[in-house]
């Protein structure tokens, strides 16, 4: 497995166009369908275009009923993975588990602390309950405020397996960087001047020649 195919690039307020333009260059992608603005056939298109790409869906741009049905049409178009919220609305979560694994689909299961990294135990009991409700990956994103959040973090690797743990904001950018040297299966990116979908992501290919530069020397 070549270094790029543990990074991927988080896709959002980005034209259609420009989304297609960049499926054509990497391995792995998440698409940010409550930022990308894509009709119906556009989605298609996009999950159709490419064998190894996340759906994920946030609250906020659309309600839950609208979001079941987008995440949906992802994965009927062929999304491999799914992003679920774990702290969604709890009917709205389990049922929206039950369609990945029927789909056949990968599950992540997610949880996004915008303010704070939670201790180091509460982190290992957010994993040990998302992987209990079904996880095949769990996903943790904090906000990382001082260097002892972002070793809470990449601690997390000592004892578990297909885990994506990442810290938000600058004192962050060393858990993106490390997770898939570490053990993660894969890690998040922007690519190019686009939008990055959260603060201290590395562009795509400078991220590629960063792993590829410790690996060489590992």
């Amino acid at each position: 497995m070549s270094n790029d195919a543990n990074i991927c690039v988080s896709i959002g307020n980005i034209p259609f166009d420009t989304i297609a333009g960049i499926l054509g260059k990497v391995d792995m992608a998440e698409i940010r369908i409550d930022l990308a603005g894509l009709g119906e056939d556009e989605l298609k298109s996009v999950f159709n275009c490419h064998s190894n790409l996340i759906a994920t869906c946030r609250e906020g741009e659309f309600d839950d009923q609208q979001r079941a049905i987008l995440l949906e049409q992802a994965m009927e178009y062929g999304a491999a993975m799914v992003d679920i919220e774990a702290d969604a609305d709890q009917y709205w979560r389990k049922r929206m588990v039950a369609k990945v694994k029927e789909a056949d689909c990968t599950l992540i299961l997610s949880r996004h602390y915008y303010t704070h990294t939670p201790s180091g135990g509460e982190l290992r009991e957010l994993v040990d309950e998302m992987f209990g409700m079904g996880a095949d990956i769990v996903k943790l994103a904090t906000q990382v405020n001082h260097p002892s959040d972002a070793a809470a973090l990449l601690g997390l690797y000592a004892d578990y397996k297909n885990i994506v743990a990442v810290g938000m904001g600058p004192l962050g950018v060393i858990t993106r960087l490390a997770s898939p040297l570490l053990g993660a299966p894969f890690t998040f990116a922007s690519f190019g001047d686009n939008p990055a979908t959260a603060a201290g992501q590395i562009e795509y290919n400078e991220m590629a020649e960063l792993i590829e530069r410790i690996s060489s020397n590992a």
